[in-house]
């Protein structure tokens, strides 16, 4: 788990600029063979983040497969890529929150994926 405020400190993204001028931080965590899972599952996707919800308070994730939306550009999910020296079967997954929170959605998102 990597706390990856700082490549965003130029964002566009009114939601991930919202939830850092509130004091919250952007965590990821690469997932190796994993590239397009949850994009070809979305139902899959929605559970992973209703149980985030209901466990953590945390609205959701964003994996870089979705990448570009929500405001956050090409050269930013690039810049995740690299961060995590992704491979081409590989996603990162962003959790953006109150630090706690957020460190304990991605621990949920794990679970929910090892589950699987």
């Amino acid at each position: 788990m990597k706390d990856i405020t700082d490549l965003f400190s130029e964002t566009k993204s009114g939601l991930i600029k919202g939830i850092i001028s509130r004091g919250g931080v952007v965590l990821a965590e690469k997932v190796e063979n994993s590239k397009n899972v949850l994009t070809k599952d979305p139902a899959f996707a929605e559970d992973i983040a209703r149980t985030m919800e209901k466990k953590t308070g945390v609205k959701g994730f964003i994996t870089t497969d979705e990448l570009p939306s929500f405001g956050i550009s090409v050269g930013e999910r690039h810049q995740i890529e690299k961060e995590f020296a992704c491979g081409d079967n590989d996603m990162v997954v962003l959790v953006a929150d109150k630090k706690e929170k957020a460190e304990a959605g991605l621990k949920i998102f794990f679970e929910e994926i090892v589950k699987r």
